[in-house]
Order: C-alpha cells, then sequence, then structure tokens
C-alpha cells in the first residue's frame, strides 16, 4: 500500500511537460523535492499552481511572440 505521498510524488513525476514549459518544469522540480523531504503538500494546492503556471507560461510565450521583431530575409 502507498501512502498519500508517494502517490503524489508517482503523479507529479508522471506530468507531461513540454520542453517548452521552463516554468511549469521547474516548480514541479520544487514541488517533488519539498514532497520527497517529508513537506507536506496537497494534491489541489500543487496541481492548481502547475495550472497557474501553465497559463502565464502559455501567455507569456504568445506575448513574446508578439513583441519580437520580424526577421528580415
Amino acid at each position: 500500500m502507498t501512502s498519500p505521498a508517494e502517490r503524489l510524488i508517482a503523479k507529479l513525476e508522471q506530468l507531461p511537460i513540454g520542453d517548452d514549459a521552463p516554468m511549469c518544469s521547474l516548480l514541479r522540480t520544487t514541488l517533488l523535492t519539498h514532497a520527497q523531504h517529508g513537506s507536506d503538500i496537497t494534491e489541489p494546492t500543487v496541481l492548481g499552481l502547475l495550472a497557474i503556471t501553465g497559463v502565464l507560461e502559455e501567455r507569456l510565450t504568445r506575448l513574446e511572440a508578439t513583441i519580437q521583431p520580424a526577421v528580415t530575409p
């Protein structure tokens, strides 16, 4: 039988995060480190933080694309 912390760690490790999402990846790594060292992190908190970070990252990516000047050949 696995503990709630072990189940949370397993879910975090399996969470698909793309290469173009460094903030999400950093957040996941930080949360994993805390969970593996016994910090009490609830699953809804973790998932909520990842969702918020994902939305912010997506918005920043779109903003960067609109701000960058067009490349001239």
